[in-house]
């Protein structure tokens, strides 16, 4: 351990001795990684599926160049894992702990790269006490490949920088429209790479060179797919996800304070105040040095636009805890800046310090999601829990009743029966319909059949029922047993006679 703190410059061991130290040091921590990536296989393979990620896995039964809520990116990983390890929560978490993997590579390459060796290993060590990076690492959402994608960017910028070679732009371009494929938030990059641009002088000759304007090519060609599905469908995602940044809402501080705590929170508290400080002290040094330390220009740009975005957001909307996910592996460089700058005591306690609480953090929420640790109400776990009983118990009340198909207000109960049923039976939500345009349609026998509508109870749509079926009965409620008192409650009725077809 501690020859991942120890700085380069110290007075040590003989150079042969430091090789061997610092070899040890690599394979633990590789070591390290690949234990964790097998933890978060297993725990992906037991673990039922949020809602979230039971909804993205509709997305991977039929081709689209995108759709309503995000870029298609997460639907290719989820069908190939599935098309790897079959229709299971495996199959469709396959690559997630793969990919985390993936990332704490390109982390430690960055970081080397703008820093040096033991700054790079205990960036990585941070990163993966990062609970919400542990999380992401199983539940598979547009936040994994974004955290990827947004890392490439920023490594292919730091080889560009150590090597001069202009070809790197071309890198660049694949990584930015990658990640763009993959959550609109990394249009941020975009910011990234300008700044590096201007605030470093000896960067603006990269404006001259023709590499540069091709990787925007390939960039805009490997996003294109998004910009045409928008076009063909009114701009409806970019409406539906942009849409937030003009929303005006009451102004004060209450988001921004709950932006700053859960940060602390999903970052673990000491990471988070390291990153915080490390952030100021590269910022400081990059403004000092009137863009001549590129490295420190690098990593700031790299934070920075996203995070003042966010910030100004926050002042009158909520901004959600994973938003800022991009940001996190360049936080962790951050954090072990600050580290080095310490004294070797301190270094070493508030390093062990700070992992200790990240990890215990992780321990004890991978615990509550395989087994509750306190009955509350609100639990985001419970997403997981009780879905293949009430499957089972829906598909008993369909046949009981001669129903055709089920029916759903949401796509949260869309997608978790989808997985459930199995196709044992036909499931449609009766709204929203450009949500499951690229499915096939259901058969005009089927929906001529009644509907068995299910839905959880806060979500009951009867209005949506009256306007779609004149016969509307109802068959009492099924509770699912998610870890929490008294459970989750579905409402069911029959729905049957609609004067035009439902769907």
């Amino acid at each position: 351990m501690t020859a991942v703190l120890t700085t380069e410059a110290a007075t040590g061991p003989a150079p042969s001795a430091r090789k061997l130290d610092e070899r040890n040091a690599n394979s633990i921590l590789l070591a390290a990684i690949l234990a964790l990536t097998a933890i978060r296989l297993g725990l992906a393979s037991y673990l039922g599926l949020v809602d979230d990620e039971a909804y993205y896995r509709i997305w991977s039964l039929g081709s689209s160049l995108s759709y309503l809520d995000h870029p298609p990116m997460v639907a290719w990983i989820i069908g190939a894992g599935r098309a790897i390890a079959g229709d299971t929560t495996l199959g469709v978490r396959l690559l997630g702990p793969l990919i985390g993997a993936g990332g704490a590579l390109v982390l430690w390459r960055t970081a080397h790269l703008l820093y040096g060796a033991e700054i790079a290993r205990a960036s990585v060590w941070i990163m993966l006490a990062m609970p919400l990076l542990a999380v992401g690492g199983i539940i598979v959402t547009p936040d994994l490949p974004s955290v990827l994608f947004a890392g490439l960017v920023v490594w292919a910028l730091a080889e560009l920088d150590r090597s001069q070679n202009p070809r790197w732009w071309l890198a660049v371009g694949l990584f930015a429209g990658l990640g763009f494929l993959s959550k609109y938030t990394n249009l941020f990059l975009g910011g990234t790479i300008l700044v590096w641009l201007i605030a470093a002088p000896e960067n603006r000759k990269w404006f001259r060179t023709a590499e540069l304007w091709i990787g925007g090519v390939i960039a805009a060609i490997v996003a294109s797919p998004v910009v045409i599905w928008n076009a063909e469908h009114d701009w409806a995602s970019f409406t539906k996800q942009f849409g937030r940044v003009a929303h005006s809402g009451a102004a004060g501080p209450t988001y921004l304070l709950e932006f700053i705590g859960v940060f602390l929170a999903l970052a673990s508290p000491v990471i988070a105040v390291l990153a915080i400080v490390g952030l100021v002290k590269i910022t400081r040094s990059a403004i000092e040095s009137r863009g001549e330390r590129r490295n420190d220009v690098l990593l700031a740009a790299s934070i920075l636009p996203m995070l003042i975005y966010f910030a100004a957001h926050a002042l009158h909307d909520r901004v959600q805890g994973n938003w800022p996910a991009p940001l996190y592996p360049s936080l962790a460089i951050c954090a072990a800046i600050t580290l080095q700058n310490l004294s070797l005591k301190r270094q070493r306690t508030t390093f062990l310090v700070a992992l200790g609480i990240g990890f215990a953090m992780t321990v004890a929420i991978y615990a509550h999601a395989v087994h509750p640790l306190a009955a509350t109400a609100k639990d985001p776990t419970e997403q997981m829990r009780g879905w293949p009983a009430l499957a089972d118990a829906i598909e008993a009340k369909r046949r009981e009743t001669n129903a055709g198909w089920v029916a759903t207000s949401s796509y949260a109960t869309t997608g978790q029966l989808l997985m459930g049923l199995k196709g044992r039976s036909e499931v449609a939500q009766l709204d929203q319909r450009i949500r499951y345009e690229f499915l096939p349609p259901l058969a005009p026998s089927l929906l001529e059949k009644p509907a068995l509508y299910v839905e959880l109870e806060r979500r009951v749509d009867l209005p949506l029922m009256k306007q779609k079926f004149r016969k509307i009965e109802p068959l009492g409620t099924l509770t699912r047993a998610n870890g929490t008192p008294g459970g989750a409650t579905y409402v069911l009725y029959l729905l049957s006679d609609p004067p035009t077809p439902p769907l």
